[in-house]
This record gives C-alpha cells, sequence and structure tokens, in this order.
C-alpha cells in the first residue's frame, strides 16, 4: 500500500510524488491568470483619439483567444490535483518566459501618445494615436501577465522539489528534438520580429492624372518599435528561443511535452487572432509575421506531439535483468 509521502508510478510509467506548497499556489495562480487572460478581452482595451477600441468578440474570436489562457489554466489545475504536476509546471514555465516580454509590451500602452508612433494598430484597426489613454483592458492584461511571471518565478523555485520522473527511454532522442526545437524557436522568434500586419500602399489619383502612390504606416518590424515596445518585443524573442532550447531537456519526457505545448498554444492563438483582425478590415492585410506565428504554432505543437508519442529503447543500466531460479 502506497504511504502519503512515497512516491507511486503511474500506468504510463511516471513517477509521481509529493507536490511543493509553492507548485500548489503556482497552479493557483496560473488559473486566475488564465482567467484573467479570457476576461481581458471583454472590456474597452484603450482610447486612441476619441475612439474607444476593445478587441472583437465574435465566437472564432473567443475560441483563438481560449488555446492560451485555457491551456494555462488545464496546467495549473493539473498541478493543484498533482497529477503529472511536472507537465504542468512545464506550460507555465513557457508562458511565464513568454510573459515576461508580453508585459513590457503591455506598459507600453500606458505610456502617452508623445511616446507611440503616429498611427498603429490595434485589434485589426488602424489608427492615428493624437491622443492615448489606457482602458480597463490594458490593465487587466497587465495584471494576467505580471501573474505569470510570478508564476514563473514559483514554478522555478519549486521545480527541482517536485518528484515527477520516467525510466529515461526517450533520453536519447533528445539531441533530435533540440535541434527540432532550435529551428522552430528560431521561426518563432522571427515571428516576434517580423511585422504582424501591414497596410496596402493606397493609390491615389492627382489633379494632372497621374497615379501617385502612398505609403501608409501600420505594425513595424522589431528593430523600428520604441522603447518599451522595442523591449518588450526583444525579451519575447529571446524567451521563446531559450525556452525552445531548454524544454528538451527537461525531464520527464512530458516536462519537455509541456514546455512545447505551451509556446505552440501561444503561438496558434496569438496566429488566429491576427487573421482575423486582418480579414475583419479591408486596409489591414496579414503581414509576414503573422503567417509565422501560424508556422511557429503548427511547429511547436508538432514537436510535443512527437515527444508525446515518442520513446527510444529502455537505457541498459535500467533493463531488467531476469533472475533464474535453481
Amino acid at each position: 500500500m502506497r504511504t502519503a509521502g512515497s512516491p507511486a508510478a503511474t500506468p504510463a510509467t511516471h513517477i509521481v510524488g509529493p507536490v511543493p506548497v509553492l507548485a500548489r499556489l503556482a497552479g493557483l495562480a496560473a488559473v486566475v491568470a488564465g482567467l484573467l487572460l479570457l476576461l481581458g478581452r471583454f472590456p474597452p482595451y484603450v482610447d486612441v483619439g476619441g475612439v474607444q477600441v476593445s478587441p472583437p468578440h465574435g465566437p472564432l474570436d473567443i475560441a483563438a483567444v481560449l488555446l492560451w489562457p485555457g491551456s494555462i489554466a488545464a496546467a495549473g489545475v493539473s498541478v493543484i490535483l498533482g497529477r503529472l504536476p511536472r507537465l504542468g509546471l512545464a506550460v507555465l514555465a513557457a508562458s511565464g518566459a513568454v510573459a515576461i516580454g508580453l508585459s513590457a509590451g503591455e506598459l507600453y500602452q500606458l505610456q502617452d501618445a508623445d511616446s507611440h508612433r503616429g498611427v498603429e494598430i490595434f485589434f485589426g484597426q488602424r489608427l492615428v494615436t493624437s491622443s492615448l489613454q489606457p482602458l480597463a483592458g490594458v490593465w487587466v492584461q497587465l495584471t494576467a501577465y505580471i501573474l505569470l511571471v510570478v508564476v514563473l518565478v514559483l514554478t522555478l523555485l519549486s521545480w527541482s522539489g517536485t518528484t515527477m520522473d520516467d525510466a529515461g527511454d526517450f533520453d536519447g532522442q533528445r539531441p533530435r528534438v533540440m535541434g527540432l526545437s532550435a529551428l522552430t524557436g528560431l521561426i518563432g522568434a522571427l515571428a516576434v520580429a517580423a511585422r504582424p500586419q501591414d497596410v496596402p500602399d493606397q493609390v491615389l489619383q492627382s489633379v494632372t492624372g497621374f497615379r501617385t502612390t502612398v505609403e501608409v504606416p501600420g505594425e513595424v518590424s522589431l528593430l523600428d518599435r520604441l522603447g518599451l515596445d522595442l523591449l518588450g518585443g526583444a525579451l519575447l524573442a529571446v524567451a521563446v528561443f531559450a525556452v525552445a532550447l531548454l524544454a528538451a531537456t527537461w525531464r520527464p519526457r512530458l516536462a519537455a511535452v509541456g514546455g512545447l505545448a505551451g509556446l505552440a498554444a501561444y503561438f496558434l492563438s496569438a496566429g488566429l487572432l491576427l487573421l482575423l483582425e486582418t480579414g475583419r478590415y479591408a486596409d489591414v492585410v496579414a503581414a509576414p509575421g503573422g503567417w509565422l506565428h501560424l508556422l511557429a504554432g503548427v511547429g511547436f505543437a508538432g514537436l510535443a506531439g512527437y515527444c508525446l508519442r515518442a520513446g527510444g529503447r529502455t537505457p541498459p543500466d535500467r533493463i531488467p535483468v531476469p533472475v533464474r531460479r535453481k
């Protein structure tokens, strides 16, 4: 019979032991952060030049939004319940690392109009930032991101004390997964750095009859951003690449699955939202960054699925040796 403090083997041959209090606190904070990320889509986000901008609330938009907060909340619940805790903690670690860059980008929205570019895109709407006032949506999103950063700290503090391991049959495939993760992480970093949305050039008819092309500014690439927006984008790109590399080394195998799944949920959610927004307005189109978000999300999801299903041979020192009876 298993005692309260002794580890036990699950049917999937994973050894699961007691879950520290810090890990359960991380799970609880993650559930709250996931709810805030979802609720932040409903109140007005920002007032730009007298126009209140709110995120779209269509069924497809909500479905796309749910991908990332839903995975965060589900991972938090699994940690609280002690069900494969390092799998859940890995999802939370990846999401918390991403939130570092997102929180800096959200702080950019709290700055006055003088710190912004003259024209910016908010949820697919191209608006002139003659004046800018953050509303409830900004504060809810910022609170969720900061809470996810706290979750990351709690996860790092509780990781070593959380008992979960396997037979090590995946260790031989980790170098291959790390190489593929590095490639996918590079795509994710490029997705963050590239221009996500663009505005088609407007062709105007002049008085003399000649057609003139006028470039209208839209979203910009990472190097063209300003202040906290630049810092947030740089931190996000670094976090994505670092987590992609480290996730392949996390033990047990399901921890690697969790880290990659956390990145997949973020990129798929962000990419789908970008495409939905650009399809809603005629003067905004998807740029390379938007498509790269989807490509990175599919890549991370494929790697997570591969790690979930893959298994190598059990190391020789862990193969049970049959004992002959005399």
